[in-house]
């Protein structure tokens, strides 16, 4: 079956084609008697416009790209989720790329999509660097930034910054006021620019919580839960051994947890353990994880809203500057020091 052109619409209807196009655009107003017509022709007929001649016209794809650092990291569905909501109601499809933490990888995404020629590519991976973000503008490619900074970043880019110093200066504050000052941190890797964002802040709660940031525990782990059981075996060895850890993410986090419980001890009495992020399964496992929360789906939303707005003004489109706020969320996994 030949695909239904426009003309038919047109025809159908007893209008003009240019009248359709204006119905099925919304790019000029046109008297309600007329635009049930050719609505009704649409239906009647089953027409469903071209995107390729669409994308020819308007210079757009209604497409953009999501990068993220790891598919199976429980943190993304919300985000992903967010991103759609507000994508559907805008008629955007999105390509999600998985980069698994490797620029090279994340390089070629970044390239493929530029091939796609899609509209916008939002960035919300761990791994990131400024030959991906000039490889999307130079080709005139809106881009919104999650969580990342670098020299020049902003007058590129709209960007979206967490602020994990208040939840995790909440977290230190509830663990010192628990009992606790032998405090470690398992981070992410370190030359990840989020992974010393949240080691810093870390250090800084410590400081202000009272507590001598120079005498903590930093140990190095990769965002992973075999990460955080690798990090414990360091953890447990320690003289004396740290009462309380907070750790980079939750499945961090529920590594340690593992990983003690293997080890014989009674969480939380001997040892508590804070995560950062919420995921779905910090509320669910035993003890249930403390953590420091990020509004995840609204995260999502306000990333596409962000980039609609910038595909939406065109070659001079505004930088935006946003931040988003980090809470502590008390549950089982911690206790006062006995």
């Amino acid at each position: 079956m030949n695909r239904v052109t426009i003309n038919e619409v047109a025809k159908r209807a007893g209008v003009s084609k240019s009248t359709v196009s204006h119905v099925l655009n919304k790019t000029r107003a046109v008297e309600e008697p007329t635009r049930q017509k050719v609505l009704k022709a649409v239906e009647e007929l089953g027409y469903r416009p071209s995107l390729v001649a669409r994308s020819l016209k308007s210079k757009r794809t209604n497409t953009a790209g999501l990068l993220i650092s790891d598919v199976s990291n429980p943190f993304y569905p919300d985000v992903i989720l967010g991103v759609e909501e507000v994508a559907f109601t805008e008629d955007y499809s999105i390509f999600l790329c998985n980069t698994n933490y490797d620029l090279e990888r994340g390089l070629k995404l970044v390239q493929s999509l530029v091939d796609k020629s899609v509209d916008g590519i939002m960035f919300m991976s761990s791994s990131m660097s400024m030959e991906m973000v000039q490889e999307a503008v130079e080709n005139r490619i809106k881009v919104v930034v999650l969580d990342w900074e670098e020299s020049n970043l902003q007058e590129m880019a709209s960007t979206i910054t967490i602020n994990f110093e208040i939840g995790i200066q909440q977290a230190i504050r509830h663990l010192v006021e628990s009992g606790h000052r032998r405090i470690a941190h398992i981070s992410g890797p370190l030359n990840l620019w989020t992974a010393r964002v949240r080691k810093n802040a870390f250090l800084k709660a410590l400081e202000q919580s009272g507590v001598d940031p120079s005498q903590a525990v930093i140990i190095e782990g990769d965002l992973r839960i075999e990460g955080g059981r690798k990090a414990f075996e360091q953890l447990i060895k320690l003289t004396p051994r740290p009462t309380a850890v907070v750790a980079a993410n939750d499945l961090t986090a529920l590594g340690v947890i593992w990983a003690a419980r293997n080890a014989g001890l009674d969480l939380p009495k001997d040892l508590s353990v804070v995560g950062l992020d919420d995921i779905d399964l910090a509320s669910k496992v035993s003890p249930s994880l403390s953590t420091i929360a990020l509004p995840r789906r609204e995260i999502g939303r306000l990333a596409m809203r962000t980039l609609l707005e910038m595909i939406a003004q065109g070659k001079d489109a505004e930088k935006s500057r946003l931040t988003v706020d980090t809470t502590f969320v008390l549950r089982q996994s911690t206790e006062r020091v006995r």
